[in-house]
């Protein structure tokens, strides 16, 4: 694929001129506004003791949205941790969307797994048409293969993906280029309970009392498995470079970000440097997170990575990278500089301070006020339950944070004005992103620790137009990950690619929700599949979510209306 659907040196910088000015011109205000809803969703999180004393009890609480019956909305699925001892172990549960509400689908399924589960990310690996579920595990690993129903078989060894490393993040993508989703799996930390090297004690962070970890720990090496489009995988992370050294992997996440027509993986590391996984072609890998600038913060610090976003935050076109850390530390923002490189702006994109309270695992750019540039969602928890008492100002459940994305790589922190969801303390680990009630507008799904999950219904001024783009690749890539979108509307020119694993511990909403601010037409849109097909559209109404077939080309899906006045 060629790389001049980007600009480069000073071309960006008179194109960042030109799309600010578009922006300006087809904004309007909007006030936006989420609100928690229930939607039937009876689901209880459990993970552990109230007193974390172990560092297994402090992750476990995923969620992702997939489309398991194939009626046209996402579904959710939510992992769970356990009981260290004594009660009966709670399971995983599989909530099957109706309109908007959630009806438990659990029972019967079985996708009720029972054990200390992290995350979950779908993909349909066996070529049959729908998506199966892979979930991470302390202990093997599982994949749910969708019989069709609402019922799963659990094939993991069969598959020869049940790996048996304590993994958090996992995602599929095509790195090969051969038609068929491969499957990257992050792993974390060598974890017995009451083992070594700290048997039964606790440790202490800056004087509190905490589970001891992941420093001290044997790193676990990372996994990448080749679909061998047979309904199994090889185990080939020595022969593509994956493999060396071994770090704490958090959350991987594929996309294009150098531009060259194939994935590349980035992977979030806890204290260790961030990886950032150039595909060189020929199944082979180079890890230039260090010489890129995208592994530490900008003066030189491994830092504690967690969840991990991908886009175009700044409008240049450029895939950026977003990465959450631990608390009295910064969010970073690795700037893609169309040079090769990546530059930490997180101070300057005014993402550094309002993030230093917290701690962040969850996060994904996502336009949530419709007005043609991508905001930033952030899941907020503390680790340690006895920070409450330790007198450092800092909490143990803690707001999620939203940021308004200003233009120019700016940003402005709106949680306190973004409605009731935002008012909420809870632990958060996972939450994903997608059009839950079928409006054209993103809603959110946090998975909480220890607490029932929030649906935060996005009910912001509709003043703004949107497209809605549902892509169905070929047969061995449904929903055309690493597929690239050019938007063409209102004078503006909007940059999308279909990204797998960006967030953490779980799969946002396949689906292209993207605003058009004031645009009543679309005057032009471009799809780059990854086989390098092209196609193009022009003068599409806005409002609709259109599904784009590989080889069929386009229908409408959904006539949204529209959403503010001509």
């Amino acid at each position: 694929m060629p790389n001049d659907r980007f600009s480069k040196g000073s071309r960006a910088n008179a194109a960042a001129v030109v799309l600010l000015l578009a922006s300006i011109l087809t904004k309007a205000t909007a006030e936006t506004r989420f609100v928690e809803v229930q939607s039937g969703i009876d689901f209880v999180n459990v993970s552990g003791t109230p007193e974390k004393k172990y560092i297994i009890e402090t992750q476990a609480a995923g969620v992702t949205t997939w489309d398991y019956d194939l009626d046209g909305d996402p579904d959710l699925y939510f992992t769970i941790g356990s009981h260290l001892k004594g009660d009966e172990a709670p399971t995983n549960a599989l909530f099957r969307n109706d309109g908007g509400q959630f009806a438990n689908a659990t029972a019967g399924s079985g996708a009720g797994l029972q054990g200390w589960s992290m995350g979950a990310t779908p993909a349909d690996y066996d070529l049959d048409g729908d998506d199966d579920l892979y979930v991470t595990r302390w202990g093997r690993n599982a994949l749910l293969r969708n019989e069709g129903g609402g019922r799963f078989t659990e094939v993991a060894a069969l598959a020869k993906v049940d790996d048996n490393r304590w993994a958090i993040g996992a995602a599929f993508g095509d790195y090969d280029l051969d038609g068929d989703l491969d499957l990257y799996v992050a792993n974390y930390i060598e974890f017995k309970l009451n083992g070594p090297p700290f048997y039964d004690k606790w440790c202490n962070h800056r004087g509190i009392k905490a589970a001891c970890g992941p420093a001290g720990f044997k790193a676990e090496r990372d996994v990448l498995f080749r679909n061998d489009g047979n309904g199994s995988f090889s185990d080939v992370s020595a022969a593509a470079g994956i493999d060396n050294p071994p770090r704490y992997g958090m959350q991987v996440a594929w996309g294009d970000l150098d531009a060259d027509g194939d994935l590349d993986a980035y992977v979030a590391n806890d204290g260790h440097a961030n990886s950032l996984l150039r595909n060189d072609g020929r199944e082979k890998f180079t890890d230039i997170g260090i010489s890129s600038g995208a592994a530490f913060s900008g003066d030189g610090r491994s830092q504690a990575g967690m969840g991990v976003a991908l886009g175009d935050g700044d409008g240049d076109g450029l895939c950026d990278i977003f990465v959450t850390n631990f608390s009295q530390d910064h969010n970073t923002y690795y700037e893609n500089t169309s040079t090769g490189f990546f530059s930490d702006i997180s101070g300057q994109a005014g993402l550094a301070g309002s993030s230093r309270p917290f701690m962040g695992w969850a996060t994904f750019f996502f336009d949530c006020d419709g007005d043609t540039d991508l905001d930033l969602f952030v899941a907020n928890g503390h680790l340690m339950p006895a920070i409450d008492h330790a007198g450092s100002g800092l909490l143990y459940a803690q707001t999620n944070q939203l940021y308004r994305n200003d233009g120019g790589s700016r940003f402005t922190e709106v949680s306190g004005r973004a409605g009731s969801g935002f008012g909420l303390a809870r632990v958060s680990r996972g939450a994903v992103h997608g059009d839950l009630d079928g409006d054209g507008d993103p809603d959110i799904v946090v998975a909480n620790l220890d607490a029932p999950p929030s649906l935060l219904r996005n009910d912001g001024d509709r003043i703004h137009h949107w497209l809605g783009l549902d892509l169905h690749g070929p047969p061995g890539n449904r929903h055309g990950i690493g597929a690239y979108i050019l938007v063409h509307a209102g004078g503006r020119e909007q940059h999308r690619q279909v990204f797998s694993g960006d967030g953490f511990m779980g799969q946002n909403d396949p689906r292209l929700f993207i605003g058009l601010g004031t645009a009543h037409l679309v005057d032009r849109l471009e799809v780059r599949w990854p086989s390098g097909l092209v196609q193009h559209y022009q003068n599409l109404t806005a409002d609709r979510l259109y599904l784009i077939h590989y080889q069929d080309g386009l229908t409408v899906r959904r006539d949204g209306g529209r959403m503010g006045s001509e």
